[in-house]
């Protein structure tokens, strides 16, 4: 998922929370007495909202399409969180007619974090093919120590590390995000 998408998601889930945090506080605070005891122990819909109801033929039937809508759009949004950006392969071949070469991304990513993962002071690469506006692109996850420099560390990326990549997957480039992240200090052992 990417960010505009997780931004749209949480807006949506905060709007949607407080929408319902407040429905029920209200609920409640009627429940307990906060509007008036008649109000509390009288039933939720007023005559005049159930005379209504009684007097158009259409009242529950809308109210059941309106819920209808509510629970399609849920599934359609849930539907959407199960979708991913991440390729699971890559075709080689631009051309379908001249024949097919997949690669797995697995193939493509575990070789990349083996050799990232082999440079000075790296203690973990993650690498993650994924669909970009562009095609296939990569987001690279590295955790550094201390004893590495990480502009070193990103220049042996963009320099050797991505240009490799290319040249085996016959690609003039590839767009990459590179996140890295100093690992925390670690703490001497002590003898007691």
């Amino acid at each position: 998922m990417d960010r505009r998408n997780a931004h749209v998601n949480r807006t949506g889930l905060i709007l949607l929370g407080l929408v319902l945090a407040a429905a029920g506080g209200l609920g409640l605070a009627r429940g307990f007495g906060a509007f008036g005891s008649a109000r509390a122990s009288g039933p939720v819909l007023t005559a005049q909202a159930r005379r209504f109801a009684d007097g158009h033929g259409w009242f529950w039937p809308a109210v059941a399409a309106v819920a209808v809508v509510l629970v399609l759009l849920g599934l359609a949004w849930m539907l959407a969180q199960l979708r991913s950006s991440r390729l699971r392969g890559l075709s080689l071949e631009p051309d379908i007619r001249a024949g097919a070469t997949r690669v797995e991304a697995k193939a493509i990513t575990d070789a990349l974090e083996t050799e990232i993962g082999d440079y000075p002071g790296v203690r973990r690469a993650r690498a993650l093919l994924v669909r970009s506006p562009k095609g296939a692109g990569l987001r690279l996850s590295i955790l550094y120590g201390q004893e590495a420099d990480p502009a070193e560390l990103r220049r042996r990326i963009q320099d050797e590390a991505l240009p490799r990549l290319c040249t085996a997957l016959e690609r003039e480039s590839i767009p990459a995000v590179v996140r890295l992240r100093l690992t925390p200090r670690e703490q001497p052992a002590t003898v007691v």
